[in-house]
């Protein structure tokens, strides 16, 4: 009777089969959003690295969805561990890049909107280009009250973002 429940203890369920091959094809369609300079980072076996790659250029949904299951079956024979971990590490990054822009972008529209706020942005960010900030902002201020091409909120972003990286 023993020997019954550690069969039952070590064996797998079919579901949980499933899941796991659905978690391993879900991870092999996200690289194939990666560029090939990636790809080539994570070292994958070469009948893998192909297949990511065929699928790329594959339009067709049927054919999408043929190459999707074996990409799923390639990387059933693939430790992912290590994999996650990296593909885990890009997405935080991604997401730390995405922030830092819209803190940038939030910074541009709050000076160009209220130029009183520079204040608050120099107590924050200090900095020696004081002169050219200002300037900046008067011109971009200037450039969307007279409903010009946003060259100076363009220079003024570029800006805020060296001096936020600084």
């Amino acid at each position: 009777m023993s020997k019954d429940k550690d069969f039952e203890n070590n064996t797998v369920s079919r579901t949980q089969l499933k899941l796991e091959a659905e978690k391993l094809q879900s991870l092999g369609l996200k690289l194939c959003d990666l560029s090939v300079s990636k790809l080539k980072a994570l070292n994958l076996p070469p009948d893998l690295f192909e297949a990511i790659i065929a699928m790329q250029k594959i339009t067709s949904n049927g054919a999408k969805r043929r190459q999707s299951q074996y990409i799923g079956k390639l990387m059933r024979n693939f430790d992912a561990t290590e994999l996650n971990t990296i593909m885990t590490f890009w997405d935080q990054q991604e997401i730390k890049e995405k922030q830092h822009f819209h803190n940038v972008e939030l910074w541009r529209k709050k000076l160009v909107e209220d130029p009183g706020s520079v204040n608050d942005f120099l107590i924050k960010f200090p900095t020696e280009e004081k002169l050219i900030l200002l300037n900046t902002i008067k011109e971009a201020v200037e450039e969307k009250t007279k409903d010009k091409a946003p060259k100076y909120s363009r220079e003024l972003f570029k800006l805020i973002k060296k001096i936020i990286e600084k």
